[in-house]
């Protein structure tokens, strides 16, 4: 979307599933880091003004009222570090922030918020650094407005100074798709964004494979950074626009947690999810008894690329770190495939040694 210019502005269906997504993510992530760690940061580089025009709450707003509910739990101490340009929207968070406080019962007096006026880079890693938060674990949010906004520099030194720092991005490839062909400003942003000019190759795709090719040179480019493993979340709304929100950790326990935030049925409407590794690309709904069509299909692609069978217990990580499914939702799942003839398991029985190939008309893959 482009950069509103009011002070509050409507709260897009892709922002509400954002919003959704980071409150379970962090109700997970802040119990687990203050029983490991004394301090704990939360931070943004694109903070806005902490509300929306039908009154909804920013994501400062959510992230506030999560960390106070923790810190009722926990004696430890809590950051925020909240960086944003526009001077308006910055006394208008300030404000929102204050409310936040006023309604916290209690938790807040260890939960201290830094609020500064500035761009997301070089100020937020500036904020960061006075607030002695670069020492202990931080999870970055940086929600931009899905452009090329967030340089990989600063990726890489949030990832160079806690191994427990975690980071997560939105990136919209339409518009590098429709301007950075044309022109050079662009491809500049996109060479900062990307930490280098690999990228380029999107515009040798054919139309319908730019943005999965852009989305899949952003991984590479997160985990050159720093962050081993990255998760995509690809967000579909009802008029079809695209965003990507990609997480990155060092910890596949944050990767679970992320999904098992996903995976909670959600009421937010006018956005769905998609694997990026479906070849059908089919919209996920998420319910209690989940759709596992695009699973059965990735794990059937994985397993006749595969030079040999594999475990279950390589099956179930894969999952785990290759799509937007659970490693619990796997078993279940080839307990089917076997049943309907789609793959062999040796032996018989599904348990985590077992082997598993892909069947086809009675021969194995």
């Amino acid at each position: 979307m482009a950069a509103p210019k009011d002070v509050i502005w409507p709260r897009d269906p892709h922002t509400a599933a954002k919003h959704a997504l980071l409150r379970r993510y962090l109700q997970a992530w802040a119990p687990i880091m203050l029983s490991r760690n004394e301090v704990v940061t939360y931070a943004e580089g694109f903070a806005g003004p902490g509300i929306y025009s039908g009154g909804e709450p920013g994501s400062p707003v959510v992230a506030h009222h999560v960390l106070s509910g923790a810190l009722r739990r926990s004696p430890r101490r809590v950051k925020m570090v909240l960086v944003e340009e526009d001077a308006r929207r910055l006394t208008e968070l300030e404000q929102r922030i204050a409310a936040a406080v006023g309604t916290s019962r209690s938790g807040t007096d260890r939960l201290d918020t830094r609020i500064a006026r500035g761009r997301c880079h070089p100020d937020l890693l500036q904020q960061l650094t006075l607030a002695g938060s670069l020492r202990h674990p931080v999870f970055v949010l940086l929600d931009g407005f899905g452009g090329p906004e967030v340089p990989f520099q600063l990726l890489r030194e949030i990832a160079a100074r806690h191994r427990s720092s975690e980071v997560m991005v939105t990136f919209q490839p339409a518009f590098l798709v429709r301007f950075a062909g044309k022109d050079e400003r662009h491809r500049a942003a996109g060479d900062t964004f990307f930490g280098g000019d690999d990228w380029h190759g999107v515009f040798q795709q054919p139309r319908s494979m730019k943005a999965a090719y852009l989305r899949d040179r952003y991984r590479e480019s997160l985990q050159r950074a720093g962050f081993q493993h990255t998760l995509v979340f690809e967000m579909i709304d009802e008029a079809g626009h695209l965003l990507y929100l990609i997480f990155g950790t060092r910890h596949e326990r944050g990767v679970e947690k992320m999904k098992e935030a996903m995976w909670v049925v959600d009421t937010t409407s006018g956005v769905r999810y998609r694997d990026p590794k479906d070849p059908n690309q089919q919209a996920l709904d998420l319910a209690l008894e989940p759709d596992t069509g695009a699973l059965r299909r990735i794990l059937l692609g994985h397993l006749r690329a595969a030079p040999a069978a594999r475990s279950v217990d390589q099956l179930k990580k894969y999952a785990l770190l290759e799509t937007v499914y659970r490693p619990t939702q796997v078993i279940p799942l080839l307990k089917r495939m076997r049943d309907e003839g789609d793959i062999a398991v040796s032996p018989g029985r599904i348990i985590g040694s077992s082997t598993v190939a892909a069947v086809r008309q009675g021969a194995l893959f």
